[in-house]
């Protein structure tokens, strides 16, 4: 995979910590998040898809792991700081 992709994935890993987002909404990094998917699927090259995807995955693993998926009722909830 490509160097430029490698630094886009390790940005979104930066970008989904959590003093980032706290203050803002649910809806807020889910929109940020799927924006910034969509750019770096679509500067890859096919050959790159399936590692990308890999990638990906495993960044929504750490999403997960940090409590960001939430059903779509909560969406407008304001993220709190760490206690």
């Amino acid at each position: 995979m490509r160097d430029q992709l490698t630094i886009a994935v390790s940005e979104l890993y930066t970008g989904i910590r959590h003093e980032h987002w706290h203050g803002r909404t649910f809806r807020q990094f889910w929109e940020w998040f799927n924006a910034r998917c969509i750019h770096i699927v679509a500067v890859a090259e096919a050959d790159e898809l399936a590692e990308l995807e890999v990638q990906l995955l495993d960044v929504r693993a750490a999403i997960e792991d940090a409590g960001y998926m939430v059903s779509s009722d909560r969406l407008d909830e304001v993220i709190a700081a760490e206690a």
